[in-house]
This record gives structure tokens, sequence and C-alpha cells, in this order.
């Protein structure tokens, strides 16, 4: 009978360690906020429309990752909000004017990427953090 009772208390033992380390997982992988500094470039491919959008992107532009949360601020006043399509990256979508954009911080790559292009394809900006 002790036998079955050590068991048991070992079993349990087992379950309160299992569920601590899930608990602290999470809260590890937020602690891992990201400050990254960008200077976007235009694509020579891009469309010459695109040019007139270049004050609003060829600035810096800081990734900031703060409790798990991603967003994108700029002085050219692009501050989006963004979500995480697989670890390390994250997206967002934004309105300039009439231009629908796609923002992807690839922050889990090395050098660290941030492109922004025209849901059409027609223009591309893009910057590698060294």
């Amino acid at each position: 009978m002790d036998g079955h009772w050590e068991d048991q208390s070992m079993t349990i033992a087992k379950y309160f360690a299992l569920a601590a380390i899930a608990t602290a997982l999470p809260l590890a992988a937020g602690a891992q906020d990201a400050d990254v500094k960008f200077w976007l470039k235009g694509s020579p491919n891009s469309l010459s429309g695109c040019i007139a959008a270049d004050p609003s992107f060829t600035r810096e532009h800081t990734f900031l990752l703060t409790n798990g949360q991603a967003e994108i601020k700029s002085a050219g006043g692009i501050n989006i909000k963004l979500k995480p399509s697989r670890p390390g990256v994250y997206t967002g979508d934004f309105d300039l004017g009439r231009m629908n954009l796609n923002i992807v911080a690839d922050v889990a790559s090395s050098p660290k990427t941030l492109t922004v292009t025209s849901q059409d394809g027609g223009c591309k900006w893009s910057a590698v953090k060294e």
C-alpha cells in the first residue's frame, strides 16, 4: 500500500512540474522584446507612380515588440499594429491615400528584413537590418 501512495505522489509532482513549465514558456517567449530600426528604400522595379509615396517610406521605421505586441512606427506617420504570421514574422495591412499596402517584418531571419508592398505588387520598398 505504501508503494501505491508513493507512485501517486510522484505522478502528482510530475504534473505540477509540467504545469509550471507550460506556464513559464509563454512568459519566456514574451520576454524577448525587440526594438529594430530600418531605413526603407524603393525598389527600382516599382511603378513610376510609387515615387509619390516615397516620403512616407524612405525614412527610419522602428519595429517594436513589447510583451508580445508588435508594431511599426515612423516619423512619416506610419504607425501600424502587426500580427504574428509565424514565429518571428509579423504582418499588417494599411491604406496610404488610395494605396492598399502590406507590411512584413521578419525579425527571425538573419539579417532582419522589413518590406512594404502594394497589394497589386506594383510598388515595393524594402530594408535589411545589418
